[in-house]
């Protein structure tokens, strides 16, 4: 189902709609064929308790799951936008170092961004790192850790360099880490579970009126499809239509370029 993730949200939301609305209204109608309203209307007083605990239960896991994706979706945000931050640090901080050691960060940081750009974002659509990105980190990691010590006259700054440095790594790695970072499966079937058998509830009481019927099952179904595909978006971070941006990577980007 992730393919549904590149749709534009508009067509994804009307296209699950319509499908979902359209079972739901093949459910109703095969229910009411096989069973009269007396039946039907014996359900009410044992069925509704029975509804109304299965919906409490079924909302408290709906809002555990929404709070944890949005949840991991926000830290995922904010890993990128520290990661780029920590980048932005180096680059200033590098000012302090002698020469020729500083005029050789600028070309050392634009490339590994361009790499994350260019080469690793599509890459983390599957979870997955870009080698050139992780060379290219890799030679800024080496740059500094191999500087004569004895030419830097500002200690503190480079310490400092170091540690932003060590940082970005560490945002780095929760980036890749967050793009693999999944619902489990059986989540994912209890979710769904929980959702058909909320709707199939609704087939077993009985509105003289099925049309009123009809639209108060559909409203149901809509709203359950449009939570599972909000859980489906939180959970995919870096795929499909709303993925989170590499704009920071821009911003660093332009200040490279501004500091040349």
């Amino acid at each position: 189902m992730e393919f549904i993730l590149d749709w534009h949200p508009v067509i994804a939301i009307t296209v699950l709609s319509l499908f979902t609305v359209l079972v739901s209204y093949a459910g109703l109608k095969i229910v009411r064929k096989f069973y009269t309203e007396d039946v039907l209307r014996q359900n009410h007083e044992v069925g509704g308790f029975i509804f109304n605990a299965f919906g409490l239960i079924y909302a408290v896991l709906v809002a555990f799951v929404v709070f944890a994706t949005w949840t991991e979706y926000d830290n995922s945000k904010k890993n990128v936008d520290q990661e780029t931050i920590e980048l932005a640090d180096i680059f200033h901080n590098s000012k302090a170092l002698p020469e020729p050691y500083r005029s050789q960060v600028i070309p050392l940081l634009r490339t590994y961004t361009e790499d994350v750009i260019n080469s690793e974002w599509k890459q983390l659509e599957e979870g997955e790192p870009s080698l050139k990105a992780r060379e290219s980190f890799h030679l800024l990691w080496t740059f500094f850790t191999s500087l004569d010590r004895s030419l830097i006259k500002n200690e503190i700054a480079y310490q400092e360099t170091l540690k932003h440095l060590n940082d970005a790594g560490e945002k780095r790695r929760m980036r890749i880490f967050d793009s693999s970072n999944n619902i489990p499966g059986i989540i994912w079937v209890v979710l769904l579970f929980g959702s058909v058998v909320t709707v199939l509830y609704t087939y077993f009481f009985y509105a003289k009126n099925i049309t009123h019927q009809f639209v108060m099952t559909s409203a149901l179904t809509v709203l359950n499809t449009l939570i599972l595909y909000m859980i489906l978006l939180l959970d995919n971070p870096f795929s499909g239509y709303m993925k989170i941006d590499h704009k920071p990577f821009d911003y660093v980007l332009q200040l490279l370029s501004a500091g040349m």
